[in-house]
């Protein structure tokens, strides 16, 4: 004997053995058969239902090969050329002889043909134990999503309506779990499934009962706050009046529990429909809207007729991007208010192929489901097929005033159920299609869209672009708008790429598009970006840009550059550049500045998901390899103009690209700033991926660390950076483990100020091998930062010694930037020693070299720690003077950090010198970059300065003010007791002990806080 199950994935047995079905298509074949009760389907039927309205020619052969194999499956001991008796054929069709009960779906109807709950306590035969034992089994003959994974509509319709008969009877034995007082079980039952199905009002409202009977008052009314937010917002309407009266009637407390032996005690009283004051679906109007005036009262004068005879149709047809759709929700929001019943919405995606259905667009089952929800019919009573719902839609809209926009339709079959039957209601429809054959009493009003007049689309423009851009350049905007030939949707993308490039001319964009051969790639989006999906857009492609389009996705940073998005795809930067401008124009990517590349977040999952499918170019670690090789090669480049006397770049890794070139140092930090954010996130995939791309990762990082900014996104950084650590450690690359840890020391130590965690990894890195160049280079630069983190005051000697071994490390491989910055280290050590005359001489030294090798960065260093040596011993004019010099060299540097340490220092020797009144200022300025370039330890500091100043000047608040905040970014420091920064030997001490009270009283708050929270 045969048996199938359809309630989960479709299966079958023939005398207990399981049958092997064959592929999901030819399962969702033999479901299209189970499901019909033994009626015949024809063939053009079982094509649409499992290959959709737009089936493969081969369609009809494949289905022919299933029905073979089928029949193999099911009758495996039928002879050779025997007629079939299971699955039979007829004139055009087929079907199933099976025996009664053989299908699980038939046993649910035969344990559930004599059980009636309403019945309960009228009948003895209807206990609720006996409803609720056949209820439950019928349950148990689910076993999964039904038809699990089958493709085509009809599996998507049948699967849709058995889900919904399971929640239908899970309903019906939850109110008999009720009245038994089973409610915790109810609870744990219903709160999955109220999430699942969150617009379904009667399991809202038995988890609201059942809540309220089991002392859970509060939660049972946060149910129904929640469920009236989901209707609001995706409905647009309100709870129904039986869930509303619930609401009431627990808020009154007054609810009684559900009884055990009558029949009328059901949780909420279900009537034929809920009350819906009035639905409001139209999308927002078209805020820029523009002409077509005559248009608008034309259609508007039509759908608003009154002659009662018909229902009045409107088809607004035309070109894709001609703005059929802005027009239509225009039109409806004008005349809103002559239809006091409602307006509907639905996006019908006429034009949409979903491959995974193999239809186009959406059903019009399923809008007039949709249609209906909103309406108020409850789910339960919507009717199963399209002709049934079709007609409870007409019957609904009877005597009613309600607009109906049905938008981007595709043929007459996908709207014609989705008319009213009888006048009042108006329909207006857009499509590529006129529709003549749109039936309809008294006839249909055809519009065909135009394009735009000339001044409506300069007035367009004006409106997107700005006015005064448009008035200043009438040649221009002329040639531009000549070029988009009047297409509303043209006009938009000129308009919005000229928004979102403001250093953009109209005239460089009128340049563009005069050449016929690049207009249609620069304006092609006009026909696809609103009318296709993805997918459809994407089979438009050619093989270049499907490339690019795969490509660009890969590396997961926020915006790539066009020089990145060159490096990638291996090609010529002006073809890159036509490929991803024609990439944004098909809303594939979007540009967020002139030669940055981005991507929506779906657009960028769906190029993920074909980069990795079988249309894949290559592994992940290709492109991203390429991208760090263009990377490091522009770093490289990077650090001869910002870090000049380096020469880091002979011992990082070979490229093959070039990379960028700079004039200046300020334009090399510029682009660097703007990168940070893409290389923090590329350290991260790097350390996911693994392979090859560690080593470039390794060493950008290395050469990003050496300029010792570690920019506003510290902290992000120092994440990726130990995910890319315990990338090297898991593969054992000592030498690339060593060059990230330098890069964790820096920025530990300069942008968060954990000096601890800083030192750690800059001794580990120290402990290198020095068995090449390249390893010497890299201690020399660990001991570097060694010299600064080991700064202790007046304790100078280990400082002092990494500081010395650095230069001698560094004059060995012939580095004067490392030597130049080790004597900077020396002289702020002795310095804060009090050897200032020491101090003096070696930062000389260092301002001599800096000057030397031509480092602008350095020499203010140089200078503002030899202006601080002459300050202390009291030279203060003089000191003053270098400490002016020191903020100008900075400046030509373009590090904030660097202009903030020499502002700092400015104001100290003003402070020194007494001229508070000149020092306060320069401090606030010194304040305000810290913040923006760096962490909290050095910003810390000089807030204490500030302070200080503040205070001798009797602004006590502010002072206060300052103090407090520099506790604060102490308070959570390791190594908050480094406020060593020398100011003045005679008043150390007590900006320490003032300092130290308020991190007492700081550190106090926040374990207050943190007990509190506890508690």
């Amino acid at each position: 004997m045969l048996k199938f199950a359809v309630l989960g994935e479709v299966r079958a047995w023939r005398d207990e053995l399981e049958v092997d079905l064959g592929s999901k298509q030819r399962r969702a074949l033999l479901a299209a058969l189970l499901l019909r009760s033994g009626r015949s389907a024809t063939v053009p039927e079982l094509i649409d239902g499992v290959w959709g309205e737009h089936p493969t020619p081969s369609a009809i052969g494949a289905l022919r090969n299933h029905i073979l194999h089928l029949r193999r499956a099911l009758e495996p001991e039928r002879l050779s050329g025997a007629p079939a008796t299971v699955l039979v054929g007829f004139g055009g069709g087929y079907a199933l002889r099976l025996a009664p009960g053989a299908v699980d779906v038939e046993l649910v109807d035969d344990l559930l043909v004599d059980v009636q709950p309403e019945r309960i306590g009228t009948d003895p035969r209807h206990t609720v134990e006996l409803v609720r034992e056949r209820l439950d089994a019928a349950l148990r003959l689910w076993s999964g999503t039904p038809l699990a994974g089958l493709p085509g509509p009809y599996a998507d319709r049948q699967r849709t309506q058995l889900i919904e008969r399971r929640v239908a009877l899970v309903e019906q034995r939850i109110e008999l779990d009720l009245r038994l007082g089973r409610y915790p079980e109810v609870i744990a039952e219903l709160t999955p499934l109220c999430a699942e199905h969150p617009m379904r009002e009667q399991l809202r409202g038995l988890l609201m009962t059942a809540l309220y009977h089991a002392g859970r008052q509060a939660e049972a009314l946060a149910v129904y706050a929640d469920t009236r937010k989901v209707l609001i917002e995706r409905l647009g309407i309100e709870p129904g009046q039986p869930l509303a009266e619930l609401h009431q009637r627990i808020l009154r407390g007054d609810l009684r529990a559900p009884q055990r032996d009558t029949g009328n005690a059901a949780v909420i009283v279900r009537p034929p429909r809920r009350t819906v004051a009035r639905v409001a679906q139209l999308p927002a109007d078209v805020v820029d809207f523009t002409g077509r005036t005559e248009t608008v009262r034309r259609i508007g004068e039509w759908l608003t007729r009154a002659d009662g005879f018909a229902v009045p149709v409107c088809v607004i047809n035309g070109m894709g991007g001609i703005g059929k759709s802005a027009l239509a929700v225009h039109v409806g929001h004008r005349i809103r208010d002559r239809f006091p019943d409602g307006q509907l919405h639905v996006d019908l995606h006429g034009f949409a192929q979903s491959r995974g259905r193999g239809q186009a667009g959406t059903p019009a089952a399923d809008t007039l489901g949709d249609f209906l929800r909103a309406l108020g019919v409850a789910e339960g009573e919507i009717a199963p097929t399209l002709a049934e719902r079709s007609a409870q839609f007409r019957s609904l809209l009877d005597g009613k005033r309600v607009l109906v926009v049905l938008d981007n339709a595709r043929d007459v079959d996908q709207v014609a159920p989705l008319i009213p039957g009888t006048p009042g209601s108006a329909v207006l429809i857009t499509s590529r299609s006129s529709m003549p054959e749109l039936p309809c009493v008294v006839g249909v009003l055809g519009v065909r869209l135009d394009v735009l007049a000339p001044v409506e689309a300069r007035t367009l423009l004006a409106g997107i672009a700005g006015l005064r851009r448009v008035a200043a350049e009438p040649a221009a905007v002329h040639s531009v708008l000549e070029a988009c030939g009047g297409l509303p949707l043209a006009v938009r993308i000129v308009g919005a790429r000229l928004a979102a490039r403001p250093s953009w001319t109209i005239g460089s964009l009128a340049e563009r598009l005069a050449d016929e051969q690049q207009r249609l790639g620069t304006l092609r989006s006009g026909d696809l970006a609103v009318e296709a999906a993805f997918r459809l857009s994407y089979d438009q492609l050619d093989c270049a840009q499907a490339r690019a389009f795969r490509m660009l996705a890969v590396p997961e940073v926020a915006e790539i550059s066009l020089d990145g998005a060159a490096a990638i795809l291996g090609a010529d930067r002006m073809l890159v550049e036509e490929l991803c401008e024609s990439l944004v124009d098909l809303n594939l990517m979007e540009t967020s500045s002139s030669g940055r590349y981005t991507y929506h977040d779906l657009p960028r999952l769906f190029a993920r998901e074909l980069h990795l499918g079988p249309e894949a170019d290559e592994p992940t670690s290709g492109a991203l390899a390429r991208l760090l090789d263009f990377y490091l090669a522009t770093m490289k480049n990077l650090m001869a103009v910002c870090n000049p006397g380096s020469r880091l770049s002979e011992h990082l890794g070979e490229t093959v690209a070039d990379g960028l070139t700079f004039t200046d140092s300020i334009a090399a930090q510029y682009w660097l700033d703007v990168e940070r954010p893409n290389l923090i996130s590329l350290y991260e995939q790097t350390a996911r991926v693994g392979g090859p791309a560690l080593a470039p990762a390794a060493d950008i990082a290395w050469a990003t660390a050496e300029l010792i900014d570690g920019g506003p996104h510290c902290q992000e950084l120092s994440r990726a950076l130990d995910k890319l650590l315990a990338a090297a450690l898991r593969v054992g690359d000592r030498r690339v483990e060593c060059r990230i840890r330098v890069t964790l020391g820096a920025n530990y130590s300069y942008s968060l100020g954990t000096l601890r965690q800083g030192r750690d990894h800059q001794r580990i890195a120290l402990s290198l091998n020095p068995s090449s160049a390249s390893d010497v280079r890299l201690i020399a630069f660990a001991g570097q930062l060694l010299a600064s983190s080991t700064r202790m005051g007046t304790e100078t000697a280990a400082s002092l010694a990494h500081a010395e071994r650095a230069i001698r490390l560094a004059r060995r491989v012939e580095d004067p930037a490392v030597e130049c910055a080790s004597l900077v280290h020396i002289a702020k050590t002795l310095s804060d020693g009090g050897q200032f005359a020491a101090a003096e001489a070696r930062a000389t030294e260092a301002k001599t070299l800096a000057a030397k090798i031509g480092n602008a960065a350095l020499e203010a260093m140089a200078t503002h720690e030899l202006g601080v040596s002459r300050g202390f011993q009291g030279e203060h004019a003089h000191a003053i003077e270098l400490c002016r010099e020191a903020v100008r060299l900075a400046r030509l540097s373009g590090v904030e950090l660097r202009e903030g340490w020499a502002l700092a220092r400015l104001a100290h020797v003003h402070m020194m010198a007494g001229q508070l009144t000149q020092a306060e200022p320069i401090a606030d300025a010194a304040i305000r970059m810290l913040n923006r370039a760096i962490g909290p330890l050095t910003r810390a500091r000089v807030l204490v300065m500030h302070g200080l100043i503040l205070q001798a000047l009797g602004r006590t608040h502010q002072a206060y003010c300052a103090y407090r905040s520099a506790a604060e970014a102490f308070a959570p420091m390791e190594d908050a007791h480094f406020t060593h920064e020398r100011l003045d030997s005679e008043v150390e001490a007590p900006i320490l002990q003032l300092l130290r009270e308020h991190l007492d009283e700081v550190i106090a708050e926040r374990k207050q806080r943190r007990d509190r929270a506890a508690g």
